[in-house]
């Protein structure tokens, strides 16, 4: 049986030192695929970016700088202010900077590690299910 947590987080597109675009992201994960999380970005109620990257980078983000090259999360904040978790997604075709309240990835990445527990993603992985899936275009 597969275990998901799903959770939309309302995040801010940051366009310039005081300019920001509201973004919900819809963040998910699921036990057969343990090793990934999967955001989906909406606006207007339409995903208009999915991006997959590794769960553990948003774990090691929420207390220092972690990942290189397509993905890059550190956390982030302001005197006084809320602190929050910066993504920072780049392609050959541009580069945008994410910011989300770092209390409530927090809280979905807590509700990822009772499905798997980090350090225990091999023992939910199915490599052979995996392979098949890759092979056949499905992944």
């Amino acid at each position: 049986m597969v275990s998901t947590a799903k959770r939309t987080l309302e995040m801010q597109l940051l366009l310039g030192p005081d300019e920001t675009v509201p973004v919900a992201g819809r963040f998910s994960y699921r036990s057969d695929r343990p090793y990934e999380v999967e955001v989906a970005f909406l606006s207007r109620g339409e995903t208009v970016a999915t991006w997959l990257f590794a769960r553990d980078l948003l774990f090691a983000g929420l207390h220092g700088e972690a990942g290189e090259g397509d993905v890059r999360v550190r956390p982030a904040g302001r005197a006084g202010g809320a602190r929050h978790v910066r993504i920072e997604l780049a392609t050959d075709a541009g580069f945008c900077e994410l910011a989300v309240r770092a209390a409530e990835l927090t809280a979905w990445l807590e509700q990822t590690a009772a499905i798997v527990p980090p350090g225990h993603e091999a023992r939910s992985f199915d490599m052979d299910a995996h392979l098949a899936r890759l092979l056949a275009g499905k992944c």
